[in-house]
């Protein structure tokens, strides 16, 4: 298949002159807080998640409970060490397989558990005084473990689930209702929503992607990714301004002989005939054994990837032509992690030309890591800045079941939404 190193691009021929690639992200660099939340206590259980979920307000992580399940979301504003008895999401009977905010209402919370419902949760401002065991609602239906809940980035209120029942099913929170149930040949690994909320990228046990399409009940694509045994992983690529590369997305997994690797495919490539078809670049990186989780910004066009038991986070630019991506650097620590996630683009401080803020979880402790760009001047720069996700929808979750066309996200100028500057201006996505 044409592997190249991590760095993307195949060795140069003798005596060619190596040209370092012109990019203002060139220099990006991640630095840790000082200020750390610790004494944290995390759930043991094995999941395919990522592990960690943030926002502006609060950051969540499933904690050990020793029954059921229990789901720590500890405010932003708190740090330092935790109260050993400090109040928990405590209302589900089995653990806690995967959890996300709602990317509309930061105070909001899905839970999806292996008691076979999910539960959503108002988390107040201050963070939970007591236990919290009553949800605002629970969505029953699957017939075995929920492995994954992901709300849509674009449509008000609609959620995707995969379960252990071999079936996806999409929910109108709303309604509290089921729009439709998909069945699968094989269990989910990953899964994620594409840039405007229209399509699902599911990776599965069966070491094949599959591209879902909800709304039309069908499989679009299922092609083979990588051969080994152990799960893939799965991002989709693109942005508002760049819609030819939102047919592109980007798998992590691993060789037959158990070496990572990371993928970029074409899904304008998938065919019913092709089930291999050849990928735009496959970078190969390490022996190392963890699942490796993508991370993409849609503004910066820089793609994170950290893995389950590493102790680093890769970070690459992504590219519209050969190589598709190119490797920048990455950031290190002597401490492995047990899951990594991104905050929103809003979340960034624009003062200290920061690009995106992640969070590191460890065995007792979880860190903000901070990702740059070096400038000298203090002032607003507004080519690290394009618009970004407003935190608003961009459509009625009536509209999405009808079939209405997809809207990209509702985006805004990253001056107001970072400065303080009152509301942000809001404008459809383009």
């Amino acid at each position: 298949r044409g592997a190249r190193d991590v760095t993307g691009a195949r060795p140069p021929p003798p005596g060619a002159m190596k040209v370092v690639r012109d990019s203002k992200f060139r220099h990006v660099f991640g630095e840790a807080s000082k200020e750390r939340w610790e004494d944290l206590r995390l759930s043991s259980k094995a999941t395919e998640s990522s592990g960690i979920q943030g926002n502006s307000k609060f950051f969540a992580f499933a904690w050990d409970s020793g029954g059921g399940g229990a789901l720590a979301v500890l405010p932003m504003s708190k740090t330092g060490r935790m109260a050993r008895d400090m109040p928990l999401v405590t209302g589900h009977t089995g653990g806690i397989l995967d959890f996300e905010f709602n990317p509309f209402d930061e105070n909001m919370i899905m839970t999806a558990s292996e008691d076979m419902t999910m539960k959503l949760w108002q988390i107040p401002d201050a963070g939970l005084k007591g236990h919290l065991k009553e949800p605002l609602l629970a969505l029953e239906g699957h017939s075995k473990k929920i492995s994954f809940c992901t709300f849509n980035p674009c449509a008000n209120g609609i959620l995707a689930s995969a379960s252990l029942d071999m079936t996806l099913r999409i929910w109108n929170i709303a309604e509290q209702d089921q729009v439709c149930s998909i069945e699968l040949p094989e269990q989910v690994t990953h899964l994620k929503w594409n840039y405007n909320g229209k399509l699902l990228a599911a990776t599965c046990k069966d070491k094949k992607l599959r591209i879902v399409d909800p709304r039309a009940s069908k499989i679009a694509a299922a092609v083979k990714i990588h051969e080994g045994v152990k799960p893939s992983k799965v991002e989709w690529l693109g942005s508002g301004s760049m819609t030819d590369e939102q047919y592109k997305l980007v798998t992590t997994g691993f060789t037959s002989d158990a070496q990572r690797q990371i993928g970029v495919w074409d899904m304008r490539m998938f065919t019913d005939a092709e089930e291999t078809p050849e990928p735009l670049n496959m970078l190969m990186l390490d022996q190392g054994t963890g699942c490796l989780y993508p991370f993409f910004d849609p503004g910066a066009q820089l793609l994170f990837v950290a893995g389950k038991g590493d102790a680093n986070c890769r970070y690459f630019e992504a590219d519209s032509g050969e190589p598709y991506l190119h490797f920048i650097s990455d950031y290190r620590t002597t401490v492995p992690q047990k899951g990594f996630d991104f905050l929103p683009k809003r979340c960034v401080d624009t003062g200290k030309h920061e690009i995106m803020r992640g969070l590191k979880l460890e065995a007792t402790a979880v860190s903000a890591v901070s990702f740059r760009v070096p400038r000298k001047s203090d002032a607003f720069q507004e080519d690290l800045y394009p618009e970004a996700p407003s935190g608003e929808p961009s459509m009625a979750a009536d509209e999405w079941v009808g079939g209405a066309e997809c809207r990209p996200p509702t985006v805004s100028d990253m001056r107001a939404m970072t400065s303080g500057a009152g509301p942000a201006r809001s404008t459809r996505g383009s």
